[in-house]
């Protein structure tokens, strides 16, 4: 019985050693992302949907920080320090939750009472990330070998090498970045030191004619989002810039 024990134990711990090999690096037969290729809006995600939710989190996620922070409990402390007799309060004090610093630098609201609040997503990183990818715009080329994979937007060019990692410059600092095959799909996944991690997925249709970007951000100081966006092939390219690195 003690032998079968240790031989399940053994087949166990190989199959999770192959789960957790991670993207490779050999490229799936009968796939290539290569050519010229043009999103199609009406088969996409709408960005300005997704971004219309992420402020309305964060709006949400001030708002209840600012509520908590103007009440006084009951022999507690408020805004303007100490509480009742005690001078410092007691054990049951209500602390104020506080904001993700994302969402609200320190820096003082213009103007008083009644004035505009600036933009809930100003600094959040989701928005920075998602900003980014949204502004690649609407060509894109790509270049596959089996050494390196080239996304070329016009202005901006990603190059990666399939199975490789590397340490790339986010948002907040520096992150993870590893990219190759999984399964048909071809996965470049950042995971950052600070702030959120990005997940980008590109998988080739049955027929060859379209690819399809799903783009995952997060959860950060908001919760996950997440965007699709469908190119179809063209004989088109994207207008030439000066490139910068992605």
């Amino acid at each position: 019985m003690g032998k079968v024990h240790a031989w399940l134990l053994a087949c166990a711990a190989a199959a999770l050693a192959g789960c957790a090999g991670g993207p490779k690096a050999e490229t799936p037969a009968g796939v290539n992302l290569a050519g010229n290729w043009k999103l199609n809006h009406a088969l996409s995600d709408d960005p300005q949907q997704v971004i219309a939710k992420m402020r309305s989190q964060a709006a949400k996620i001030i708002a209840r920080a600012s509520s908590g922070a103007d009440e006084v409990p009951q022999g507690g402390r408020g805004r303007g320090g100490r509480g009742g007799a005690g001078g410092t309060g007691g054990a049951g004090d209500t602390q104020p939750p506080e904001v993700n610093p994302a969402l609200t630098p320190d820096e003082p609201s213009p103007g008083g009472r009644g004035a505009q609040r600036p933009d809930p997503l100003r600094y959040s990183p989701m928005m920075h990330a998602l900003s980014a990818a949204i502004a690649r715009g609407d060509f894109l080329t790509v270049r596959q070998s089996s050494e390196q994979l080239v996304f070329d937007y016009g202005a901006t060019v990603r190059s990666f090498t399939p199975g490789a990692h590397s340490v790339v410059s986010a948002e907040m600092g520096v992150a993870d970045q590893i990219s190759g095959w999984e399964g048909r799909e071809y996965v470049i996944t950042i995971k950052a030191q600070l702030g959120p991690n990005i997940v980008d997925t590109y998988g080739l249709s049955a027929d060859g004619l379209r690819l399809t970007e799903k783009l995952r951000i997060g959860p950060a100081e908001l919760p996950a989002v997440a965007l699709t966006r469908v190119y179809e092939r063209t004989s088109e390219t994207a207008p030439r810039a000066s490139p910068t690195a992605d």
